[in-house]
């Protein structure tokens, strides 16, 4: 096995020692997840640092029980994932709870959650006064420069004010509040870019009123970043910067929060395939498909089964694509197919996140496949 899903998962993988017999196939990698976990749980531990689990990203039982005995919180996005988090073993309390489906499909938000984020003023307000007992009731902002429909817009100094007097309110009533920040996606090339932009809402907010971020008790950083980014949030100069900052310029805030999900699961998930046919252009179809790997991946890693080792395919103007009829079952670009022949054995790799999560009812909390002990999924 060569390329960097080996440097992830060395020998523990179940697909390391090959392929399975039958395809296409979905496998997880259990066990090196679990030390991830761990590894990122100790690090954020000793920066005081909570990790909320993304449950979207892969809501796998058996993810989220490892996810809760290394010690993280959990991240949901719907009632079903809240009640799927409490089943794996979380307190409602450890629980954070966002996004527009808080009370799908379960038709109510179960009390006493670590903290309730809301998108507009509105929702912040109706949620204060439904007084469900969160430790926190936070406003998401919508992250600067950045087209999206999440979050409160604080481009102006009005709309700045607003957010202050609705924070200002519920203090008043006795409510912890905070602030949340989502960028989706937030590669470690960009992290110093992510940084200065959370600084830059911080500081307008509080040039719009002055001593604002004193009132404010919880940070959440929202997730979107690769695992370079969150590995350094958690051992290196930019989780460094952000907790001088904040304890700088957030001096009540007691709880920071992150939610990982892609940048914990991503690498140990892959999708085994098997080449059916060579078509003209360099294009080869295989018997996985978009059903797989619904997901978009830009230069996935596609490694072939060849003198009892994986070896990554190298770059090329070859196309692999799915067993539908869709023009859009394309699941690799830009790769070297020469070499490719019927019955060699694909795999695709970086296919533990949201291919896993979207092959399912999204947001359900549910999935298809089944675990064979602690091993693999297929």
């Amino acid at each position: 096995m060569t390329g960097a899903l080996a440097a992830h998962h060395g020998g523990s993988a179940p697909w390391a020692s090959g392929p399975p017999s039958g395809t296409p196939c979905a496998l997880f990698d259990l066990r090196g997840l679990d030390q991830r976990l761990r590894d990122c749980a100790a690090g954020a531990e000793a920066r005081d640092i909570t990790l909320a689990y993304s449950i979207k990203t892969n809501p796998m039982p058996a993810i989220l029980r490892q996810a809760r005995a290394a010690g993280f919180a959990a991240e949901a996005i719907s009632g079903a994932e809240v009640a799927a988090a409490v089943t794996a073993g979380f307190r409602p309390d450890q629980i954070v709870l966002g996004g527009v489906a808080k009370s799908w499909p379960t038709g109510s938000i179960a009390p006493g959650l670590m903290a309730s984020l809301d998108d507009t003023l509105d929702g912040f307000a109706a949620g204060v006064r439904a007084s469900r007992g969160h430790r926190y009731h936070c406003v998401r902002l919508r992250f600067p420069a950045v087209g999206s429909r999440l979050g409160f817009d604080t481009t102006t100094f009005d709309q700045r004010e607003r957010l202050a007097t609705a924070l200002l309110d519920a203090r008043a009533d006795g409510v912890p509040v905070g602030l949340a920040i989502h960028e989706h996606n937030v590669p470690i090339a960009r992290a110093e870019a992510w940084l200065t932009g959370i600084r830059s809402m911080l500081n307008g907010l509080n040039h719009a009123h002055p001593g604002i971020l004193g009132i404010i008790e919880c940070l959440d950083l929202g997730g979107g970043y690769d695992a370079a980014c969150l590995d350094d949030l958690l051992w290196g100069d930019l989780g460094k910067a952000l907790l001088e900052y904040v304890q700088d310029r957030v001096p009540r805030c007691r709880t920071l929060i992150l939610e990982p999900g892609k940048s914990l699961v991503q690498a140990y998930g892959a999708v085994i395939g098997t080449v059916l046919a060579l078509h003209p252009d360099d294009e080869v179809c295989v018997d996985a498909s978009m059903a797989e790997l619904p997901w978009p991946m830009s230069r996935r890693p596609v490694s072939v089964w060849r003198n009892r080792r994986w070896t990554q395919i190298g770059e090329g103007t070859g196309t692999i694509a799915g067993r539908c009829t869709a023009e859009t079952d394309i699941l690799a670009t830009s790769v070297d197919t020469a070499g490719l022949v019927p019955g060699d054995r694909l795999m695709f790799a970086e296919a533990g996140a949201y291919d896993w999560s979207m092959r399912n009812a999204f947001g359900t909390a549910t999935v298809i496949e089944t675990i064979p002990g602690d091993d693999a999924a297929a």
